[in-house]
C-alpha cells in the first residue's frame, strides 16, 4: 500500500490514461462515422448500429470521467468511479477490437 499522495498520484495518472484512450477512441469513432456517412449507410445497417452503440458507450464513459474530474472535493471515490465505467469500458475495448480487426 502506498501513501495517500502516492495513491492520489497513481489515480491521477490512471485518469489521464483513461482520458487519452477516450480521446483516441473519439478520433476513431469520428473516422468510422464519416465512413458510414460517405457510404450512405442506412440507420439499420448492422455496421452503423455497432458504431452508434460504441459512440453511446464512449459518451457514457466520458460523462463519468468528466463527473469524476469535476468533483471539487473528490466526492466520488475512485472505486465507485471504476465500478461505474467498468462494463462500458470493456464493451468499448471489445467493440473497437471487433470493428477494427
Amino acid at each position: 500500500m502506498g501513501t495517500k499522495q502516492e495513491n492520489a498520484a497513481k489515480r491521477e495518472a490512471d485518469v489521464e490514461k483513461l482520458g487519452a484512450q477516450l480521446k483516441a477512441w473519439s478520433t476513431q469513432l469520428d473516422d468510422l462515422v464519416a465512413g458510414y456517412l460517405r457510404s450512405s449507410a442506412q440507420e439499420s445497417d448492422p455496421y452503423r448500429v455497432r458504431v452508434d452503440a460504441l459512440q453511446a458507450r464512449k459518451e457514457a464513459v466520458q460523462h463519468e470521467l468528466d463527473a469524476f474530474n469535476g468533483a471539487a472535493d473528490g466526492g466520488r471515490s475512485w472505486t465507485a468511479f471504476r465500478t461505474a465505467i467498468k462494463e462500458d469500458w470493456r464493451a468499448l475495448q471489445s467493440g473497437f477490437k471487433d470493428l477494427t480487426s
